[in-house]
């Protein structure tokens, strides 16, 4: 179970995700993350994440295939301990991450996706996960309609080490 499903069932809700595993040339902006040459394809894990029965977020995973084309990572299913857990199996585990968070209006697929209402902007976050040697190894991208959704942080300051 992932921890969307374990955090929601344990509240007492429904929630549930569909999977679809796609092998596709990946738009501009991934492609740039992942350093990809052209023509390069990537393996994509499309979920749309629900809530009580209603669409709630989409999380699509794409990673180079050349990285992951025999892993499970192909399957149209769960995967229980995640697809970063796999990565690091097969060698390339995620050292640094870094986060980018967008505020839009939504695509067309996204809308058709989310069932989205009219005039409904959407958060994108997007993860860039790269090995300790620096090469990029996934991007996922989260998307959050803003009538779903709260986005929240908590920053802890850190104390100077004395003398500094």
């Amino acid at each position: 179970m992932d921890a969307f499903t374990t955090e929601y069932a344990a509240e007492g809700r429904e929630p549930r995700q569909e999977i679809e595993v796609a092998i596709v040339e990946p738009p501009e902006e991934v492609a740039k993350r992942l350093r990809l040459e052209p023509g390069e394809v990537v393996a994509v894990r499309k979920r749309v994440r629900y809530l009580d029965g209603e669409p709630f977020n989409i999380n699509d995973g794409c990673f180079p295939l050349t990285l992951v084309r025999d892993s499970e990572i192909m399957r149209p299913e769960d995967i229980a301990r995640g697809a970063n857990q796999v990565l690091a199996e097969l060698g390339y585990r995620q050292e640094r991450t870094p986060d980018e968070l967008y505020v839009r209006m939504p695509t067309p697929e996204q809308v058709h996706r989310l069932d989205l209402g009219p005039g409904t902007p959407v958060g994108i976050h997007v993860v860039t996960g790269h090995t300790a040697e620096g090469k990029p190894v996934r991007v996922a991208l989260t998307v959050l309609p803003g009538d779903r959704h709260v986005i929240s942080y908590e920053r802890q300051r850190e104390e100077p080490n004395e003398g500094a």
